[in-house]
């Protein structure tokens, strides 16, 4: 398969679920490692490259939040949530800490590994060079706007300055920046981040859109503006202050 020589870290304390996960991707044709808890995983991270590490979120000492905030910290390594709690906020609680997909147990280990293949079609695919075409070689992006995008390595800057994006944010961004001024509901952004169907609640779009924000600081609500009852959209360059 394509994603033969894709490398996953497993990290997951329960020892069954750790094994059964890193055999099913094994016979798929990912590479794994898999460790017990949050420190391991940090150490494997910090000696090994990744190309995706499946996550779960009740890990002993370092849990799987931090684990993921301290990934979000450096990279933009994909990462996959496993956790026992299904409530709304406790996935809210995850896409907040830099995640790209969730999952609950019980879960079909068949459903993970297309999960896994999805993400990383996401955040792998191949796009054209160049910081001013899309991957559909349209949609020119002006020169004059304060946020470019590059392309080839799904890199952001705003205002000359490094935009530390997520593949999620970037995707977003993307989508958005396409079409400066026109409206994007939460579905077609849900669509954009998720094309292959998998169940993610709504809100989703708003916790990244939020993170957006964040990291353009002062200027995140005007460059990035919410257009009530209908969704998000990006500042034409004339409409900001710069």
């Amino acid at each position: 398969m394509t994603e033969s020589a894709k490398r996953i870290l497993i990290a997951e304390d329960d020892a069954n679920i750790r094994n059964l996960l890193s055999s099913y991707l094994s016979i798929n044709g990912f590479e794994t490692d898999a460790v017990s808890d949050g420190t391991a995983a940090l150490k494997h991270l910090a000696d090994h490259r990744y190309d995706l590490v499946v996550l779960d979120i009740m890990l002993p000492g370092t849990d799987g939040l931090d684990v993921c905030r301290k990934i979000r910290q450096h990279e933009q390594l994909p990462v996959l949530l496993l956790t026992a709690l299904g409530e709304e906020d406790n996935r809210i609680e995850g896409f907040q800490a830099g995640a790209d997909d969730y999952m609950v147990k019980p879960f079909s280990p068949r459903e993970l590994v297309a999960r896994v293949g999805a993400i990383l079609r996401r955040t792998g695919a191949t796009v054209q060079q160049g910081p001013h075409k899309d991957e559909t070689g349209e949609g020119a992006i002006s020169a004059s706007h304060p946020i470019q995008l590059d392309w080839a390595f799904k890199s952001a800057t705003y205002r000359g300055e490094p935009l530390h994006l997520t593949q999620s944010e970037f995707k977003i961004m993307a989508a958005l920046m396409r079409r400066p001024g026109v409206v994007f509901s939460r579905e077609e952004l849900l669509d954009i981040l998720y094309p292959h169907g998998e169940s993610v609640v709504l809100k989703a779009v708003d916790v990244h859109i939020h993170n957006i924000r964040k990291k353009l600081g002062d200027d995140g609500a005007g460059l990035l503006q919410t257009v009530r009852s209908f969704g998000y959209r990006i500042a034409r360059p004339h409409d900001d202050d710069t």
